[in-house]
C-alpha cells in the first residue's frame, strides 16, 4: 500500500544495506529501486549534496570532500601541533573520539567551548573547534559531521526539511535499538 519511492531504508554498514537491497530486489523486483536503502552516511551525502544548491548560506558547498578516519586522524595531530598541545597526553585518536562524541549528541564547537568545565574539557574543545573551522575552510567533512549537517539543514533549511518529510512517509531503521542521539534526531527530523 506504499508507493516504493516514499520508503526510505536505512542501516548501519554497506554491508547490510546491500544485504537489505537485495532481499527487497528478491522480494518485490524492480519496484524496490525506488526506494532509498542506505546508510545513514549515505542518505545524508545524498540529502547534502542534493539540498546545498538550496542553502548557499549553509557554509558547505555541494563538492564537498568526505575525511576518512585517517585523514581526521591527521588533521588532528596538526591542529594539536600548531596549537601546542602535547600529542602524548592528548593523542589525537582520544581528542578525535571526544570530538565524535560531542557530534554525536549534536553539540557544536562553540557550545563545547561554552560547556568546558576543565583546562582538559578546554583543551579538547578548542581543538574541535579548530578542528572544525579548518574541515570548513577545506569544503570538508568526517563521518559523524554528515549526520550533524544534515540535522543541521533541516533546521536551518525549512524547505529541505518539508520536502523530506514529504517524500519519506514510511522509514524503516534497521537495528533501530543501536541509534546514537544524532541518528535519532535525523530520523525524527
Amino acid at each position: 500500500r506504499a508507493d516504493a519511492g516514499q520508503i526510505l531504508a536505512i542501516t548501519f554498514t554497506n554491508k547490510a544495506a546491500r544485504e537489505m537491497r537485495e532481499r527487497l530486489e528478491a522480494m518485490l523486483g524492480r519496484v524496490s529501486r525506488a526506494m532509498w536503502i542506505s546508510t545513514f552516511h549515505s542518505a545524508c551525502v545524498r540529502i547534502l549534496r542534493a539540498e546545498l544548491g538550496e542553502a548557499p548560506e549553509f557554509g558547505l558547498r555541494r563538492n564537498f570532500s568526505i575525511y576518512a578516519a585517517a585523514d581526521a586522524r591527521r588533521l588532528m595531530a596538526l591542529v594539536l601541533r600548531d596549537e601546542d598541545v602535547d600529542a602524548k597526553k592528548f593523542p589525537p585518536r582520544s581528542v578525535l573520539a571526544r570530538v565524535s562524541n560531542a557530534k554525536n549528541e549534536l553539540t557544536g564547537p562553540a557550545e563545547a567551548l561554552a560547556d568546558a568545565a576543565s583546562g582538559n574539557d578546554e583543551v579538547h574543545a578548542r581543538a574541535y573547534a579548530e578542528y572544525d573551522r579548518r574541515l570548513r575552510a577545506a569544503n570538508a567533512v568526517d563521518f559523524d559531521d554528515l549526520i550533524m549537517r544534515t540535522v543541521e539543514l533541516f533546521r536551518t533549511c525549512p524547505q529541505a526539511s518539508d520536502y523530506y518529510r514529504h517524500k519519506f512517509r514510511y522509514i524503516f531503521v534497521d537495528e533501530y535499538q543501536d541509534t546514537n542521539h544524532a541518528q535519532y534526531v535525523l530520523v525524527r527530523e
